[in-house]
C-alpha cells in the first residue's frame, strides 16, 4: 500500500495538470491532464522545457526556460476542429475531428509537421510510442461521430502512418499506456484493460464497471483515473493486476 504522502504527491500532479475542455459533455474533472505526463483528452502538454497548446485550429508553443515568464516561440496552423495533444519523446500527436497529426519537436521551439492519418470524423484522444498510436472515436458527441472504436496506427514511418487495426468499442473516451498494458476509458461502460505485447493487436484482459471513466494517466506504478465526480487511484502491481487505493471526490 502506498503512503499517504506519495498518494498526495500524485494527486498534486493530476490536479495541476487540469484546466482542460469541459464543453464536450464530460464534467470538468474528466478532461484533466497534459503537464508532462498528461491525459489523452488534454489540450496542452509540456515537453523539452516548452509548453504546447492547441486551440481549434492552431498549435501554440511557449518556451519555459523562465517558467515565471513563458515566451511565445511559434504559432502553427494545423487544420480545423483540433481536439487533443499528446507528447512522446521528440514528437507531438495531435487529434482532430477528422485526422491525427504528427509533429516533430526536435527543434522544441518550432514544431514541424511530419505526417498525418485521416480517419472517420470524431473527437479523438491519442496515445503513442515509437511504433504505435492508439486513437479512440466516439459517437453521440458534439463532433458528430457515428462510430465507437479504437484505431491502431503503425507510426514507425512517421511520414506515412498506416492503420493496422480497428476495434469496436462501447463508448471510448480517454486512454493511456503503461508498458505492455493499455487502459481505455468507456464512460458509463467502465474501463477496459488490454494486453499490448503485440502492439497492433490489443487483447482484452479485463473490464472494470465500478465507475464512469473518462480519462486515465499512468504515472510510474500508479494509475490516476478521471471518473464521474472525481478521481480514482490505483496501484499497478508487478503481476499486471491493479489495486484500488482510494477515490477522491471533487
Amino acid at each position: 500500500m502506498k503512503s499517504l504522502k506519495y498518494i498526495a504527491f500524485i494527486l498534486c500532479i493530476a490536479v495541476a495538470a487540469g484546466c482542460d475542455k469541459a464543453e464536450n459533455g464530460a464534467p470538468a474533472s474528466a478532461d484533466q491532464g497534459g503537464a508532462g505526463k498528461g491525459g489523452s483528452l488534454a489540450r496542452f502538454t509540456i515537453a523539452q522545457k516548452h509548453l504546447y497548446v492547441v486551440d481549434n485550429m492552431e498549435l501554440h508553443t511557449y518556451s519555459l526556460e523562465n517558467p515565471a515568464s513563458p515566451k511565445a516561440t511559434s504559432k502553427v496552423i494545423i487544420g480545423e476542429d483540433i481536439e487533443t495533444i499528446y507528447s512522446y519523446k521528440d514528437k507531438l500527436f495531435i487529434g482532430s475531428q477528422n485526422a491525427m497529426y504528427i509533429y516533430s519537436i526536435s527543434d522544441a521551439g518550432h514544431p514541424a509537421k511530419l505526417g498525418n492519418a485521416s480517419h472517420v470524423r470524431a473527437c479523438d484522444p491519442v496515445v503513442a510510442d515509437d511504433t504505435v498510436a492508439y486513437v479512440t472515436v466516439r459517437s453521440g458527441n458534439s463532433c458528430g461521430g457515428t462510430l465507437n472504436a479504437m484505431f491502431v496506427y503503425d507510426v514507425r514511418s512517421v511520414l506515412n502512418p498506416k492503420e493496422r487495426n480497428a476495434i469496436n468499442m462501447d463508448s471510448p473516451w480517454g486512454l493511456g499506456m503503461s508498458g505492455n498494458t493499455l487502459f481505455v476509458c468507456q464512460g458509463s461502460n467502465g474501463m477496459a484493460v488490454y494486453d499490448i505485447s503485440n502492439r497492433y493487436y490489443p487483447s482484452l484482459k479485463q473490464r472494470y464497471f465500478d465507475d464512469t471513466y473518462y480519462d486515465v494517466i499512468p504515472y510510474n506504478d500508479m494509475l490516476i483515473c478521471m471518473v464521474q465526480g472525481g478521481m480514482l487511484l490505483y496501484e499497478l502491481k508487478p503481476d499486471g493486476q491493479i489495486l484500488k487505493l482510494a477515490k477522491i471526490s471533487g
